[in-house]
């Protein structure tokens, strides 16, 4: 990971009739003359052929996990709450909507640090969780 990169994921939905949304991460520098590179994280929202049966906007809280991988389960979670007024939760009414995300998800030397446990053998793993309940907790802790 010492070059820039941009990543995504296949669909995916949130249930056999649900939602469909693609991921994508990637990295970003914020400013020159910081020089301070983020993982970025983004989700997409996308047309599926169950849209009709749906509601929208999409209004739950999406948690984003960049999985700890040793038994401390450290995870790092952020949260999109979605706003009912972003053309990106509305329904799509071409192949995708705009991406939504997380520019800041956390700083790429930390998750290269080898101290941490978020990268091993070059992989790390993002968990989504759909709070459909509006329970307001994150499931990853």
């Amino acid at each position: 990971m010492n070059v820039p990169f941009s990543m995504y994921s296949s669909k995916f939905k949130t249930s056999q009739f649900g939602y469909n949304f693609m991921l994508r991460v990637c990295s970003t520098i914020i400013s020159e003359n910081e020089n301070q590179e983020y993982l970025s994280i983004y989700i997409t929202l996308l047309r599926g052929e169950f849209d009709p049966i749906l509601l929208y906007p999409f209004t739950y809280n999406i948690y984003l996990c960049l999985c700890d991988q040793s038994k401390q389960k450290k995870h790092i979670v952020s949260i999109i709450k979605p706003d009912a007024n972003l053309l990106s939760f509305v329904h799509p009414t071409s192949e995708k909507n705009d991406e939504v995300g997380i520019i800041k998800f956390c700083p790429l030397n930390f998750l290269k640090n080898v101290e941490n446990n978020y990268l091993k053998d070059g992989v790390f793993f993002i968990r989504i969780f759909m709070d459909f309940m509006n329970t307001g907790s994150s499931p990853f802790t």
